[in-house]
């Protein structure tokens, strides 16, 4: 199952609740199964922030353990 995310620049991702994070679980990740509500995300927190270097990215996510196996 393809999910999407947001990932800084020094690999950081964004949590459920708006902090980043690197060892964020799947679970607890921001994350959808459509691009474009992902992208509405960054480009608020770009807004607010305009220095952020962050970008949408994909992940496969196992359904049997909730694991990601791909990026």
């Amino acid at each position: 199952m393809v999910r999407y995310i947001l990932q800084r620049s020094d690999g950081l991702r964004l949590g459920k609740d708006s902090l980043w994070s690197a060892k964020c679980t799947n679970n607890l990740l921001y994350q959808s199964e459509h691009q474009d509500i992902v992208l509405n995300k960054l480009i608020e927190l770009n807004a607010k922030d305009i220095n952020l270097r962050a970008k949408v990215t994909s992940i496969d996510l196992d359904s049997s353990d909730n694991s990601e196996t791909a990026a």
